[in-house]
């Protein structure tokens, strides 16, 4: 389980960045988070483990896809809050689990879609936040 802490002078740089420039997240010390700031987690996590599990390198050995992060795209991303919404000042400790992995064909070829999910607890151990990560592995155009 990683740890991150939540600062306000990054909410408010994630808040300018994002035209999210509301007084609610500029103005307050304990500024509530936007709600896709859950997304820097990348910055005190290495999150996306998963998407080398064994059970992904098997899909892509099946359908002839190097499991490599160039051939990795990010889809989807769903946000979900359990009580009220994590505020500067806090901790928050996260940890990640893999929920699907499947083979998808399309009209480009087949792609393994991976389907992850990042949990955010606070000290305390409550779970106060959770993001669904959907991303694709696809067969690399030739050169």
């Amino acid at each position: 389980m990683a740890i991150m802490p939540i600062e306000w002078g990054k909410v408010r740089e994630y808040a300018i960045a994002t035209a999210a420039a509301r007084p609610a997240y500029l103005d307050d010390p304990k500024a509530p988070i936007p709600p896709t700031f859950l997304a820097t987690v990348i910055y005190w996590s290495r999150i996306g483990e998963t998407v080398r599990a064994p059970e992904v390198a098997e899909a892509c050995a099946t359908v002839g896809i190097e499991p490599d992060v160039r051939n990795l795209l990010s889809l989807e991303q769903e946000y979900f809050f359990h009580g009220p919404v994590p505020r500067a000042g806090e901790t928050l400790h996260n940890s990640e689990r893999l929920y699907d992995v499947r083979i998808k064909r399309g009209r480009q070829g087949p792609m393994v879609m991976v389907r992850f999910l990042v949990s955010f607890h606070d000290e305390q151990g409550l779970l106060r936040a959770e993001c669904r990560y959907t991303s694709a592995y696809v067969r690399k155009e030739a050169s």
